[in-house]
């Protein structure tokens, strides 16, 4: 900082101090004259003083020009006046300028100083002295402290001759300089503290003023928290480089970047931490991009890059590498340790746009495609995803129609158990008309929620809405409900269960709730916090899609699940008759047996499944084969007509498949 203001107000204070230093110097020279002055009129009124005194006494002139006879008395009497007026030294010379007295002998140090009679050396006046007319003063040697004054000894307008006095000003040199000195200095402080401190303040109120500017600008034109360009700021800088791209016809890439899952960072391990991953992240963008490309951050996790000089794909490919390989390392922060993700995606420039609205559309379009699908490093901008968009904005617009006006469905599909085959439950599904008379997808709609922030509503409306309808079906049956990760982030789920449960007037044991393994990879501990919670209020944990993730067995001692959820795709495989998919399954039923869990195998499609899974003692099933989703309203007949269907296949043959097989 010290640096930084040097260099910015270093003229300043360079000015501020040559004027002091002016002033100082001024006060200096202007104390010399003036000391100088006083001391020769001092020196000059001593030497007028002493001789009126000699030439008022014709005694003493006369001792002193004659050189005959001298009168000691009178000698003495002119030397005690002489000193004390101060002077150290005087001498008499004749009106040829030749000296005829001397005090003493400054000449001849081993001479005494003074004695009577005085000394005569071989000093002599110039002519231009000796010959000078009028009354005058001459003072030589003036800047020492030995001084000579030399006055003409005139009375009656008759001059008899010339006296030389010499006297120390050493003492009242030394009184003169503190004065001035002391004067000089009371006059620097008064300009200093009369200029130097407001300048000072305005100094700093300039410096304060300056920074508060420099502030502004930098948020106007920085992210506060990375310093990466800000999208005002990113769009100038892009729109300067499109507009001399044009000329050079350079090709570019322009990256949309998200960092997968910050929000739920964020919950888990604070603010700060992801304020750190943010900041830790920005750097790494920036030291895998090179100088000339453009690195921005624009919302909570998003961030843009315009790389410059694209070449061909390879470039684009190697800085997705890039990107990969530092940017997606681990990052610690206070003893806690988080692996970023990112989700990418890139528009070649200037061939898919040529203003900047257009691109960071485009390859926000990309990037929500490869969130979705997550396939491959990054996901390149096709002009057929602004169709995709155009549908992904009308399901958004359904989806929140839907939550505002309790558009959503809610569709069952039996579970029944394995050795009866009679129904004992359904899944809820949920489902999103068009508007249309038709549904949108689950596999559509559900993961776009997840990306906007919608499942926690959906997943809240689904468990009231199972609650309220199970409360209408006979008391032996049950519904399993899914959840998402989401639901579980904010720690009210279980309150908002408790709540469904108790609004509906149903046993909570009538209610399950299906979790994903994944769910459970990362901050464990407050998952199965919940879960526990959960069983508390009776309801059942099943875990759903078992087999297919990543360490379930490690969770099945961790968490006492009731059930397990064989996934359909085993039986899709046991269907296309893939080798040692059977035993798999018998192993997986086997295993849930053991732990005190039921199995059901989702995805039954045939009969030799159902009878397969019967033979291994599966404990309840659930596919097409059994009856596909349908609404609450049709679950009677539905269930009616499986009844009389189990009738039917009793009367015919209780044993055999086949005959079962032809009445269904």
């Amino acid at each position: 900082m010290l640096l930084k203001l040097l260099r910015r107000y270093g003229l300043t204070m360079l000015g501020a101090g040559a004027v002091l230093a002016t002033i100082a110097g001024s006060g200096v020279y202007l104390g010399r004259v003036a000391i100088d002055e006083l001391i020769d009129g001092n020196v000059q009124e001593i030497g007028r003083h002493f001789a009126s005194f000699v030439v008022a006494d014709p005694d003493a002139l006369g001792t002193l020009l004659t050189q005959i006879s001298r009168s000691p008395d009178e000698e003495a009497r002119v030397r005690n006046v002489a000193d004390a007026s101060g002077i150290s030294s005087f001498a008499i010379f004749d009106l040829e300028g030749e000296q005829v007295f001397a005090s003493r002998s400054d000449r001849y140090t081993w001479l005494m100083r003074e004695r009577p009679g005085g000394t005569i050396s071989q000093d002599k006046l110039g002519a231009a002295l000796v010959e000078r007319a009028g009354d005058w003063t001459e003072v030589k040697d003036l800047e020492t402290d030995m001084p000579v004054v030399i006055v003409p000894l005139d009375r009656d307008g008759q001059r008899f001759g010339f006296l030389s006095v010499q006297t120390s000003t050493a003492s009242i040199r030394a009184v003169y300089t503190s004065v001035i000195a002391t004067s000089v200095g009371v006059l620097f402080l008064v300009v200093f503290v009369s200029t130097g401190l407001p300048g000072l303040i305005y100094l700093q109120r300039r410096w304060r003023i300056e920074q508060a500017d420099e502030q502004i600008q930098f948020l106007a034109n920085y992210d506060s928290l990375t310093h990466l360009l800000n999208r005002h700021r990113m769009q100038e800088e892009c729109e300067k480089v499109l507009a001399t791209s044009r000329a050079t016809r350079e090709q570019m890439a322009f990256w949309s970047l998200d960092i997968a899952g910050l929000a739920d960072i964020n919950s888990a391990q604070g603010q700060p931490f992801g304020d750190e991953l943010l900041r830790v992240v920005a750097k790494r963008l920036l030291t895998v991009a090179d100088p000339s490309d453009l690195v921005a951050r624009l919302g909570a996790d998003d961030f843009l890059i315009l790389q410059r000089r694209v070449a061909d794909s390879d470039d684009i490919e190697a800085l997705a590498q890039r990107i990969r390989q530092s940017v997606e390392l681990p990052v610690e922060f206070d003893g806690r340790v988080v692996t970023p993700h990112l989700c990418m995606g890139v528009v070649n420039m200037p061939e898919h746009g040529r203003v900047f609205n257009d691109i960071a559309r485009h390859a926000e379009l990309a990037l929500m495609v490869h969130k979705s699908s997550r396939q491959g490093a990054y996901t390149a901008y096709d002009p057929s995803m602004d169709e995709e968009a155009h549908r992904r904005r009308m399901i958004e617009g359904l989806i929140r129609t839907a939550i505002d006006c309790d558009g959503f469905e809610l569709f069952y599909q039996p579970i029944v158990c394995g050795k009866s085959r009679r129904p004992i439950g359904f899944e809820a599904l949920i489902r999103l008309p068009d508007g249309k008379g038709n549904y949108i997808s689950p596999g559509d709609f559900i993961p776009f929620a997840e990306a906007r922030g919608y499942i926690k509503a959906i997943g809240s409306w689904v468990i009231r809405q199972a609650a309220r309808q199970l409360a209408d079906l006979p008391e032996d049956l049950f519904i399993s409900v899914n959840l998402s990760a989401v639901q579980f982030r904010d720690g009210d789920l279980v309150d908002i269960v408790r709540g469904a449960i108790e609004q509906a007037g149903i046993d909570g044991r009538r209610l399950e709730i299906e979790v994903v393994e994944s769910l459970l990879l990362e901050r464990s501990d407050a998952i199965l916090d919940q879960l526990s919670q959960l069983k508390g209020l009776g309801v059942s944990i099943a875990m759903d899609d078992f087999g297919t993730g990543y360490s379930s067995l490690g969770y099945l001692w961790r968490f006492p699940f009731d059930k397990l959820k064989i996934d359909q795709s085993f039986m899709l495989a046991f269907g296309e008759g893939e080798a040692n998919v059977s035993q798999i399954i018998e192993t997986i039923i086997s295993l849930g047996h053991h732990m005190n869990m039921k199995v059901t195998v989702e995805g039954v499609e045939t009969f030799e499944q159902v009878s397969a899974l019967s033979l291994m003692g599966c404990d309840q099933l659930q596919g097409y084969y059994f009856g596909r989703p349908m609404p609450i309203d049709r679950i009677a007949s539905e269930m009616l007509q499986q009844t009389s269907r189990r009738v039917l296949v009793d009367a015919v043959d209780p044993v055999s498949p086949e005959p079962l097989r032809a009445a269904l």
